[in-house]
């Protein structure tokens, strides 16, 4: 250990003997550091211009434009310049044969030049936790665990790096030739993991040599054994393949033996690292201050209740737009999705099934072959489709042997996954937006739908009611049963059907039964049977429209409310009469705390054509106003010209002003549990045009009425608790200094300190 640390101090002499060293440490303080400050300043005049932002913490540091990320994508430049000569020199000038005949064992000078290198790479980490210290004086409430979790894995890297190099070096007497082969291995490196994807064990193994982004997840906060077991075990091979290459110039062995060994330590290395990365073998930490790199508690409960194998098959279509997502050469990243949730159940097994199939082969807007497809077989096109794309047709079943497992023909034959666990199945899909693939909130949702009875939501039929199947500007089909949108109920864990009163009874299963604004008086049949529903303590949404009062009055009476005569309107400037935007009443919390967090956001709904709606405190439910229009407006009794630019108040026909309840929420503890009932004066506010141009939080408000109706199991809180380094601590002069300091008297001070080192030796 001794002579290791001798030769190390030797090399560091050597290292700073020249200028070559000095030269990357200014050159490092300066790039890391304009780049820094240069986004602090961006972040301050941000700020200072009113912007909200919060996290700063993660955008100064491994943030797109942070301090971390950017010196990722140079770090790697570096450690060629410093390690070119490690070995290279000793070669070039005769001197290894000198060392190879002393009594020093080639570990040992091996590790001491390695040490040497580590030492130099940890003087530009501590540059950048000199910079972190400045992030941390400047922003408020930083993370100090995320900074430092991300100078622990560029700290990794670096030796990485380092071992690399050296490597390299110890192959060649020339240092230019040592530098390009060290950038030229760290090339090979990262794009090693594209190689073989489509084969299993070769993707697996590919994929965990690759150095990619495997400091990632260590700059974001969470620290895994993978990553760290990934480092060392690179970091072994390399050193132990330099000392192979010394040792074969000290022993006379053949060939064959000596290729040997390299071949062994390669195996045990890639044999390591494929168990190391294992998912059930995967430790874990989180190193930020909110945990956001973990699951949250909801999430966790609900994956504690899953004991026992949970199976998730993603069935991909080869005519499906989406099947790129699915391809065995995407495994790897598509797996990373459930990352998260491998840490929290250990049964959590993927399988895929490929296959081809059509439900409308002619118009089919997700198919991926754009071509003229007429008088084409599904077969045929997927021909065209398979060869396009380099792919074997027999790896994909054909619809005929698809259609015998699994019935995919009300998902559209789009990528779709099933999940499984103990007999019980959910979906998850992709959705037509910008993040097309499920998050935590919809992945927890599917994994919960397996573990606890799943809310049924009936929705009456038979009266020109709301549709939740049609896509019209009336209907309900966004918010419940559109399989492409992520915020649908379908997509959030909740099932829904239709209930025609006429021709069937209520099941008994049912969780809400909504009336959605019926166009013709209710039977007196079916009005009696969502009579006995009420009375059974069924819980119900009731949505009307101006003008449905006669309708809807025999049926709110019984309830205790009415739909007051004529509708609210509320002239503005900018919107028709009749646009009315409701705020949440100061009774709403008493409700549940579900709308109390709904006030405290200011949260309001746009309901374009509402009634207001009358009642009085009764013995059979307790009845609490949940929504309220503006006082500005009033109730217009007589009729209303909407495309009118002016409607005027007039109080001789009945007109009232005032503030008035726009819907309430009626309870009552029945049967030892609580039945809920809310009444809406609007129908609008969750349909299909309500959504697809939003003037308010209709869409937050419309779940969360679902989402008190299922005594809140879903749609799942996966909400964190909000950061609080939102804003910087230093003014710009401040800010200035330190830029001036660390940007021009700091490097000056090194470069001084390195001439006047080299300038010393020199004379001597």
């Amino acid at each position: 250990m001794l002579k290791t640390i001798k030769i190390a101090q030797l090399e560091i002499s050597i290292l700073f003997y020249s200028p070559v060293a000095w030269l990357v440490l200014v050159i490092f303080m300066v790039q890391s550091g304009m780049g820094f400050f240069n986004m602090l300043q961006g972040v301050q005049e941000a700020l200072l211009m009113g912007s909200r932002m919060g996290d700063l913490t993660f955008t100064a540091f491994p943030g797109v434009s942070g301090l971390f990320a950017k010196i990722t994508e140079t770090l790697y430049l570096y450690i060629p310049l410093l390690s070119m000569g490690l070995m290279s020199r000793e070669t070039s000038s005769g001197s290894i044969k000198l060392l190879l005949s002393s009594p020093v064992k080639i570990s040992e000078i091996i590790f001491g030049k390695y040490l040497a290198i580590v030492t130099y790479g940890f003087l530009l980490i501590l540059i950048l936790a000199i910079y972190s210290i400045i992030g941390v004086i400047a922003i408020k409430d930083a993370d100090l665990t995320l900074i430092l979790s991300g100078l622990i894995g560029l700290f990794l890297l670096t030796c990485t790096y380092a071992a690399i190099g050296l490597f390299m070096s110890s192959l060649t007497s020339y240092q230019v030739v040592a530098a390009i082969s060290t950038l030229a291995v760290f090339a090979a490196l990262r794009f090693v993991g594209g190689i073989g994807q489509e084969i299993n064990f070769v993707r697996d193994l590919t994929y965990f040599l690759s150095i990619s982004g495997r400091a990632d997840d260590m700059l974001k906060g969470l620290i895994t054994t993978k990553d760290v077991f990934y480092f060392i075990i690179i970091i072994v091979l390399f050193i132990s393949l330099c000392i192979l290459r010394l040792q074969a110039g000290r022993e006379a062995k053949p060939l064959g033996v000596q290729a040997g060994k390299y071949v062994v330590l390669v195996i045990i290395s890639l044999m390591l690292g494929y168990v190391s990365s294992r998912p059930s073998l995967i430790g874990y930490l989180d190193m930020t201050a909110t945990k956001s790199r973990t699951l949250t508690k909801n999430s966790q409960e609900v994956a504690k209740k899953i004991n026992g194998p949970l199976t998730i098959t993603t069935y991909v279509n080869l005519l499906d737009q989406d099947v790129y997502s699915g391809l065995p050469a995407a495994r790897n990243s598509d797996l990373d999705m459930f990352a998260d949730y491998r840490r929290f159940i250990p049964g959590l097994t993927m399988k895929y099934v490929y296959y081809y199939d059509a439900t409308d082969l002619q118009n089919n807007r997700n198919m991926i072959y754009q071509g003229n497809i007429k008088g084409l077989s599904i077969k045929q096109v997927a021909e065209k489709v398979a060869d396009n794309m380099g792919l074997d047709l027999d790896d994909f079943m054909p619809p005929a042997e698809i259609r015998k497992i699994i019935d995919l023909s009300k998902e559209n034959n789009t990528f779709v996954r099933v999940l499984n666990y103990k007999g019980k199945t959910s979906k998850l899909r992709l959705y037509n937006e910008i993040k097309r693939f499920p998050e935590e909130a919809e992945i927890t949702a599917a994994i919960k739908r397996l573990v606890v009875t799943v809310p049924k939501i009936g929705f009456i039929t038979g009266n020109n009611e709301r549709s939740i199947d049609k896509t019209g500007d009336r209907n309900y089909q966004m918010i419940i049963n559109d399989r492409t949108a992520r915020q649908s109920l379908i997509n959030q864990g909740f099932d829904a059907e239709n209930i025609d009163l006429n021709n069937q009874v209520i099941p008994g299963d049912i969780t809400v039964l909504v009336l959605a604004d019926p166009t013709t008086a209710l039977t007196d049949a079916a009005l009696q049977k969502i009579k006995n529903y009420v009375d059974r303590g069924g819980n119900m949404l009731i949505t009307a429209e101006p003008g449905r009062q006669q309708i809807l009055n025999p049926l709110l009476d019984y309830l205790g409310v009415q739909l007051m005569n004529g509708m609210l309107v509320a002239p503005s400037k900018n919107e028709t009469p009749d646009m009315v935007y409701a705020t949440i009443a100061n009774q709403a919390p008493a409700i549940d705390r579900i709308f109390g967090r709904l006030q405290q956001t200011h949260s309001f709904v746009a309901m374009q054509g509402v009634a207001a709606i009358a009642f009085e405190q009764q013995k059979k439910f307790q009845i609490n106003m949940l929504l309220e229009s503006a006082t500005s407006g009033w109730n217009k009794t007589g009729k209303t010209d909407l495309t009118s630019t002016e409607v005027t108040y007039d109080a001789v026909a009945g007109d009232k002003k005032g503030s008035f309840p726009v819907a309430a929420a009626l309870s009552r503890t029945i049967n030892s549990r609580q039945q809920k009932i809310i009444v809406s004066g609007d129908a609008d506010f969750i349909s299909n045009l309500a959504l697809k141009a939003p003037k308010g939080y209709n869409l937050t408000y419309g779940q969360s009425l679902f989402k008190w109706f299922c005594d809140d199991a879903f749609p799942v809180d996966v909400s964190r608790v909000a950061t609080t380094d939102d804003t910087l601590q230093i003014k710009r002069k401040q800010l200035s200094t330190f830029k001036l300091v660390f940007l021009g008297i700091v490097p000056a001070l090194i470069v001084a300190l390195g001439a006047f080192i080299l300038i010393s030796r020199k004379r001597k």
